[in-house]
C-alpha cells in the first residue's frame, strides 16, 4: 500500500507566517498554481482514493487533481490542521514577551506545552494514528492513495510511522506542495520520500 501525503499549497497567511491552525484560509494565487502543477505530476498514475482535510485550503488543492483523475475526495476530520488556540493568526513578531516564550518552549516540546486553547500533540497523534489504521483495514496492499492535508498532520505522520519521539516532528521540514511517500509492507510503514517538490521545478 502506498499513501503519498501532500501538503496543501501556499495562502495568504503562509506568506505573512501567520499561524493558521483550524483558521479556514484559502488559497491564494501561488497555492492555485500549485494545485495546478501537482495535477499534472500526477497525470499518469492510477490512485484508488484521495483523502482530503475538512479545511477549505485542502479541498482547494485537492480540487484539480481529483479532477483530473475522476476520484471523489473523500473528507476525513481526522486529517484537519492543529488547533493553535489563541495563538491563530498571530506572527511570531504580533506575540508578547510571554508568549513567544511559550511558542518557543511549545516548539522544543510539544508534549509538555499545548498552545492555550489550543490541541494536545498527543490528541494529534491519536487522530492521524486512528486515520493510519484505517488506511490498513480498508486499502489492499496493491493500491494507492493521496492524502491532502497540513503540515502538522504530515510531520505527525512521519513520526507515528518510523516510531520517532512526539517532539521531532517539530524538526521535520515540510512545505507548501510537497509529497510526502510511505509505503506500507509487512506490518511496517516505510517512508520512501520525504519534502519532495520537484513537481513544482
Amino acid at each position: 500500500m502506498k499513501l503519498i501525503w501532500v501538503r496543501h499549497g501556499e495562502t495568504l497567511w503562509n506568506n505573512q507566517y501567520r499561524l493558521q491552525g483550524l483558521s479556514d484560509v484559502k488559497l491564494n494565487e501561488k497555492g492555485l498554481w500549485q494545485a495546478e502543477k501537482l495535477a499534472d505530476a500526477f497525470n499518469q498514475q492510477s490512485l484508488s482514493h484521495i483523502f482530503v482535510s475538512p479545511l477549505c485550503r485542502a479541498q482547494m488543492f485537492a480540487a484539480p487533481l481529483a479532477a483530473r483523475l475522476g476520484v471523489q475526495p473523500q473528507i476525513c476530520n481526522d486529517l484537519r490542521e492543529i488547533s493553535f488556540g489563541h495563538w491563530e493568526g498571530l506572527r511570531y513578531a504580533d506575540m508578547d514577551a510571554a508568549t513567544q516564550k511559550l511558542y518557543l518552549s511549545w516548539c522544543n516540546d510539544p508534549v509538555n506545552y499545548t498552545p492555550p486553547a489550543g490541541e494536545a500533540i498527543q490528541t494529534v497523534r491519536e487522530r492521524v494514528a486512528n486515520f493510519m489504521q484505517k488506511t490498513i483495514e480498508t486499502l489492499s496492499e496493491e493500491e494507492a492513495a493521496v492524502i491532502v492535508t497540513h503540515g502538522g498532520i504530515i510531520r505527525v505522520a512521519v513520526t507515528l510511522a518510523l516510531q520517532m519521539p512526539a517532539a521531532a516532528a517539530g524538526r521535520l521540514q515540510v512545505d507548501t506542495a510537497s509529497l510526502t511517500i510511505m509505503y506500507y509492507y509487512g506490518g511496517l510503514w516505510y517512508l520512501s520520500k520525504l519534502n519532495d517538490t520537484a513537481h513544482l521545478q
